[in-house]
């Protein structure tokens, strides 16, 4: 155990570094409103331009664009774009790691592609009768929801450097946990054992990741992403479960769209399109 712990603590410490450069432009991006610029582009273009957005690495817009939908400002085919294409946490940590490197791309290729073609498949067929007429309400003021406690003023730089170190801390100590949570397993369980209980091998591995990406918060990405960089999780089993990650962007959807039967539509839309992705690249990457 003591083992376990001292490796997890190690690993940990030597991603900070890296993250803190990451999230000290990712902070410096978003306080230049750079997410209530896209936000407009997004209102006008659709799945794409969702697809697109979603793959930068702030958590804030998957619960912003179930904002938007809620007022009618973005199509249900244009949000299921958002959800799967978005990466949460996963990015900043596979770029932290020196394994991760490689998979960025291909993660990101995949996650993209899914998104585009599953938003706008959905949007002509499941969803062809909805339109999305946007009110008078500001899209600044549905740019609010964020698990790492931005604001909607624009901060000032050492605000912007504290919401980078605040950021790095909170996922330093998700990555603390569950990269201690692993550790233990494999050496508790065995890493045969845990790959049975993850499925690891089979072609429905997706499915059970799929549906845990369907869990709110930040927390699931980093377990995902771990496991994936711990090599407990096969390339297409990490594509369906981060694709179903979209942070607290399920949790703004329940609070603020009344709409019970579009809200299972959307959910189920999204599961189903990241767990068929996940089974197809299982069979094809192995």
């Amino acid at each position: 155990m003591i083992h376990a712990l001292s490796h997890a603590f190690w690993d940990t410490l030597q991603t900070l570094p890296i993250l803190l450069a990451v999230y000290l432009l990712l902070e410096f991006l978003e306080s230049r409103r750079i997410t209530e610029r896209l936000a407009g582009t997004v209102e006008k273009i659709g799945p794409a331009a969702g697809a697109l957005v979603g793959c930068i690495p702030q958590c804030g817009f998957a619960a912003a664009a179930s904002s938007l939908y809620s007022q009618k400002f973005l199509s249900a085919g244009t949000l299921i774009a958002v959800f799967l294409s978005t990466s949460d946490e996963a990015l900043p940590i596979l770029l932290a790691s020196p394994d991760g490197w490689d998979k960025v791309i291909p993660l990101l290729a995949a996650k993209l592609i899914l998104a585009i073609g599953a938003g706008y498949l959905f949007q002509w067929t499941l969803f062809r009768k909805e339109t999305s007429v946007p009110g008078e309400a500001s899209i600044q003021e549905t740019i609010d929801h964020d698990c790492c406690g931005h604001h909607s003023h624009t901060p000032g730089k050492w605000a912007v450097l504290w919401q980078a170190v605040r950021r790095t801390l909170h996922i330093g100590v998700f990555l603390l946990i569950t990269s201690t949570v692993v550790e233990l397993a494999v050496h508790g369980l065995g890493e045969d054992l845990l790959n049975k209980l993850l499925l690891n091998g089979s072609v429905f591995q997706p499915l059970l990741t799929a549906l845990m990406g369907l869990i709110p918060g930040c927390a699931v990405s980093v377990i995902l992403t771990q496991l994936f960089l711990a090599g407990n999780l096969s390339f297409g089993a990490a594509v369906a479960g981060l694709a179903t990650g979209a942070g607290f962007g399920y949790l703004v959807l329940v609070k603020e769209c009344r709409d019970w039967k579009a809200i299972g539509k959307i959910a189920g839309c999204t599961y189903l399109a990241a767990a068929a992705a996940g089974m197809a690249l299982q069979l094809i990457a192995g």
